[in-house]
């Protein structure tokens, strides 16, 4: 009983994180552009909120080790929703860098703790369902963020309100469940780059899929809107990118704990680069674009439950929360990297390039992994991650 309460705290915690992602970045895009905001300035702001990882991140296997991590998921919830307020009365693009700094901080500790109890709590051998359920309650949070949006619109105090409510609620099962005290066992945390170097492809999937999946979160109504979409319509777009990854991913994890998890890797990379070539078409087709968007978010979305679940079988013990650590700090590189390269591209191509922008991303990428699968034919899975 002790395993499933202590799940039920890890997944009510990525669902917030990901609720605070989901609502944040189209909400505060559409806000910032109302007010004639440069892209740039967009993706900068944007930007801020994802470095601050970079504070977060060497602090927290030790601090993970110190606190119990469902008591500092609850204070990190609790600040969230105030911060929310705070976005809300003050809607001014500076005002909101060292905001998004604190609001970003928070996120990734709640990330962090979360995706090392994941790992922790998951059997091996049901590993790919038990993350693909916790990454599909994330796609979850994803998908509210943009439909509480089209329910109360980006205009006023309303929509920040109602998601702070929201980010309460999703926390309710971090206040009525018990947590592991200690997210690792005792030992001297590795450094960040010896963990890297064990397992750079799969750090860099992360860097991959957050680069693109903020891109899309923060820029995707501006791309819908470049093609004649109204706001509302491209939210609900957004909105199915998450219902598909909420749905999807289940079986998609039932199929990862039997197959070569790097093969399958490569294949999803490869047909989410083959969705972002038809994106740009198929947005402008009003019967089909609702199927594309569900099934593209499915795909996607498994990049990133590919990417935990391959830290979890690479990774254990007191290394767990360090890895955990690393492979979230790239989440933030991505995030930083990602909104900015992609702000630029609109700014200088037009709203229309977003999705060509993010193609390359993956383009750079994909060499890796299917370099790492082949070698895995060869060698034991994991060797050559």
């Amino acid at each position: 009983m002790g395993r499933y309460r202590s799940l039920a705290g890890v997944i009510a915690a990525m669902g917030i994180v990901n609720l605070v992602y989901g609502i944040t970045f189209p909400l505060l895009a559409l806000v910032l552009d109302s007010q004639q905001v440069s892209k740039t300035l967009i993706g900068l702001s944007t930007m801020t909120q994802a470095a601050s990882i970079f504070l977060v991140a060497p602090l927290a296997p030790r601090l993970l080790q110190r606190l119990p991590a469902g008591q500092l998921m609850q204070y990190s919830a609790i600040l969230l929703a105030a911060l929310f307020l705070l976005a809300g009365a003050f809607q001014n693009v500076y005002f909101w860098f060292p905001l998004r700094f604190v609001l970003g901080a928070l996120n990734a500790l709640l990330w962090i703790a979360s995706e090392a109890l994941i790992n922790e709590l998951a059997p091996d051998h049901r590993r790919g369902r038990v993350i693909s359920f916790y990454s599909s309650v994330g796609a979850a949070g994803f998908a509210l963020g943009p439909l509480l949006l089209i329910l109360t619109g980006s205009e006023g105090m309303l929509p920040f309100v109602a998601t702070s409510i929201m980010v309460l609620l999703s926390a309710a099962p971090l206040f009525v469940v018990r947590h592991p005290e200690r997210v690792a066992q005792p030992g001297k945390p590795a450094g960040f780059w010896t963990i890297f170097m064990l397992a750079p492809t799969i750090m860099l999937a992360n860097f991959a899929y957050s680069a693109a999946a903020e891109s899309i979160i923060t820029f995707f109504p501006l791309f819908g809107i470049h093609f004649g979409l109204s706001q509302s319509f491209a939210l609900g777009l957004m909105t199915l990118v998450g219902a598909g990854s909420m749905i999807l991913i289940l079986p998609l994890g039932w199929v990862a704990d039997r197959v070569d998890k790097m093969g399958m890797l490569s294949l999803i990379i490869l047909l989410t680069m083959v969705g972002l070539l038809l994106m740009p078409m198929m947005v402008q087709k009003t019967a089909l674009a609702p199927l594309f968007f569900f099934l593209f978010g499915g795909v996607e979305g498994m990049i990133y439950a590919l990417g935990v679940t391959l830290v979890g079988e690479r990774f254990k013990g007191a290394m767990l929360a360090g890895a955990s650590t690393v492979f979230t700090t790239f989440w933030g590189a991505g995030t930083v990297t990602g909104p900015l390269l992609v702000g630029a591209g609109m700014d200088v191509f037009g709203a229309g390039a977003m999705a060509m922008v993010i193609f390359l991303i993956f383009a750079v990428y994909l060499p890796l992994p299917v370099r790492a699968w082949l070698k895995n034919r060869r060698i034991p899975e994991g060797e050559g991650a």
